[in-house]
């Protein structure tokens, strides 16, 4: 916006039909004003595992905004103690946030487990005897219809400016249409090469032995195994910054010098 003269601004005061234009010229100047003190954010969750400490001490340290994007990579259920908890909170956080939530191989067990053994056998084999446990249910058909419909509701993948975020780490050649659910959310991070498409991937899935995000070939891996006695974390895209937390209480933060990417991906 362009600064006027004060005889010129007088002069536009003093004006009746201009009175409006003012008013509406000086709150779009506020407005502008409070997006770059308060940029929007893009933060993004590894795997949660019914770990809601965890979950709602990085919330309450973020404390994100309506402007924000909260992205979550899927693994909210199982193993942990309290998966019933972990969806309830996103069910909650989708009503006043926006939120992304990424389906996980966890999510996908649990999904197959209501068609009976064998698979049945295999989620509970995998956590979900904690899951049930969480509900203070012996079955899947207890579940409230609110979860089933948020865990139906998944997706696969999600794509934020330069940035494709999936559960599993897929190959790095071709699309997400390429790619089968053994690519999506079973493929382990282990020495990426670079993306062929540019983009930078940003993953769950695979616990992290120091419990530290680690960045490989525009790969980066957010699990660092809260559910085994390691930390819940959360990075902002933007910034490469990230928080951790645990069941204990613990925080910690740190920093990832995120890749530069090709200018075709800008937004």
């Amino acid at each position: 916006m362009s600064i006027k003269s004060p005889e010129k601004s007088r002069n536009l005061a003093n004006c009746p039909c201009c009175k409006h234009f003012i008013f509406f010229e000086v709150l779009l100047s506020l407005t502008n004003l409070n997006d770059t003190v308060n940029p929007a954010m893009t933060y993004v969750f590894g795997d949660i595992h019914g770990c809601l400490k965890a979950f709602d001490s990085l919330l309450d340290l973020i404390n994100p905004t309506k402007q924000d994007t909260i992205v979550t990579l899927g693994d909210y259920v199982d193993r942990g103690p309290d998966s019933k908890g972990v969806i309830d909170r996103l069910i909650e956080l989708k009503k006043s946030h926006n939120v992304v939530c990424l389906r996980g191989n966890h999510e996908l067990m649990m999904q197959d487990a209501r068609q009976g053994p064998p698979a049945s056998s295999f989620w509970l084999l995998n956590g979900g005897i904690e899951t049930l446990e969480s509900y203070r249910c012996r079955s899947l058909a207890q579940l409230p219809d609110e979860h089933w419909e948020f865990i139906d509701s998944l997706v696969s993948h999600h794509y934020v400016d330069n940035f494709l975020l999936t559960h599993a780490t897929p190959p790095h050649q071709g699309s997400v249409d390429d790619y089968d659910d053994d690519d999506l959310y079973w493929a382990r991070f282990n020495e990426p090469q670079e993306r062929e498409d540019g983009f930078i991937l940003v993953c769950g899935h695979t616990p992290q032995e120091d419990r530290r995000p680690i960045m490989h070939n525009g790969h980066i891996c957010l699990d660092t195994g809260c559910v085994h006695e390691g930390f819940l974390t959360a990075l902002t895209l933007e910034t490469g910054e990230y928080l951790q937390a645990n069941e204990e209480g613990q925080l910690r933060d740190g920093a990832l010098e995120l890749p530069k990417v090709a200018e075709q991906h800008a937004a």
